[in-house]
């Protein structure tokens, strides 16, 4: 018996008047017609006062929906659970958010098929007794810190995918960047390709998909800049493309910024994700997280004072 399911619950108002479960469940709580098709697979996936109802069934003001939403655990991908810490900035039923150290992948793969961010929050889930499959919101590059989320459900990763069309526009970056600005706000407006021949490594080209990248200095050492950065698109590799394309590459960047000299210490492009709001997929309440610099952008910062 599958007991790993999200309950929601959706008392009809005066202003929804009479209206079919099957028009809660769609117009009310934005399921799709997928999910409700699935939702009728289960004795208790749509019922009223405790009993199970068909999705045509009319209801009144007053009168409370419940919809049960069933995981597909036996249908997740099989991760091996670590028992590398997490950092969690914010949890609830629905997600967890987490910030992601610098220089690991997100997703295990054959180069990382235990020390992923991936496998560390399946161990945190196993320790607790918690199944729920692994589903990511967004992306961030293996060198890239900062924040990242998880749903924990169904639904809620539906409904945060759809919120994640536009999620590069409600989140916020900062990085270290070689030498000082001469213009300290602007707009980078370039397109961006990859390059032939390469896997991996991208590069401004007229050819290219459109990208563009706000940004803003907010301190200026003798030889680097502290940047904030936001994104219009979400292109690979994009603020690192665009900041070496102004020549300004980010420290410790080995594909884009091979030319400086000085690193101070950083081993991995110094990027954060530091900021990241969004809406709570159930219930609608706005949500904003900020999290702080690491230790090793911390520390070369030091270094340049």
């Amino acid at each position: 018996m599958n007991n790993n399911f999200r309950q929601i619950e959706y008392t009809v108002t005066k202003d929804d008047g009479i209206i079919t479960a099957g028009d809660i469940m769609r117009q009310r709580l934005f399921l799709s017609s997928r999910e409700v098709s699935r939702c009728k697979c289960f004795d208790d996936g749509v019922m009223l006062d405790g009993a199970p109802i068909r999705i045509f069934k009319r209801l009144g003001p007053g009168q409370t929906l419940t919809v049960r939403i069933y995981e597909d655990i036996e249908n997740g991908s099989e991760i091996v659970p670590s028992d590398i810490p997490v950092d969690i900035v914010y949890e609830d039923e629905d997600l967890i958010l987490l910030n992601k150290p610098g220089d690991m992948v997100v997703h295990p793969s054959y180069a990382h098929f235990s020390d992923s961010l991936s496998n560390a929050l399946a161990g945190l889930y196993k320790r607790r007794g918690e199944e729920h499959v692994m589903r990511v919101i967004g992306r961030l590059d293996r060198e890239t810190s900062g924040l990242i989320i998880f749903a924990k459900n169904r639904h809620s990763a539906a409904l945060l995918s759809k919120q994640g069309q536009n999620m590069s526009k409600r989140k916020e970056y900062l990085a270290l960047c070689s030498g000082i600005f001469d213009n300290p706000e602007g707009t980078v407006d370039a397109p961006i390709e990859r390059i032939p021949g390469q896997r991996m490594i991208r590069e401004v080209r007229e050819d290219g998909k459109r990208a563009i990248t706000h940004y803003k200095v907010i301190k200026a050492f003798k030889n680097c800049s502290l940047v904030r950065l936001r994104l219009d698109t979400g292109r690979t590799h994009q603020i690192r493309v665009h900041m070496a394309y102004l020549g300004h590459p980010l420290l410790g960047d080995n594909f884009y910024g091979k030319e400086i000299s000085e690193n101070y210490g950083l081993t991995r492009a110094a990027l954060h994700a530091a900021y990241l709001e969004f809406d709570q997929p159930i219930t609608g309440e706005k949500l904003v997280f900020e999290a702080p610099l690491p230790k090793d952008m911390e520390e070369a910062m030091k270094m340049m004072r």
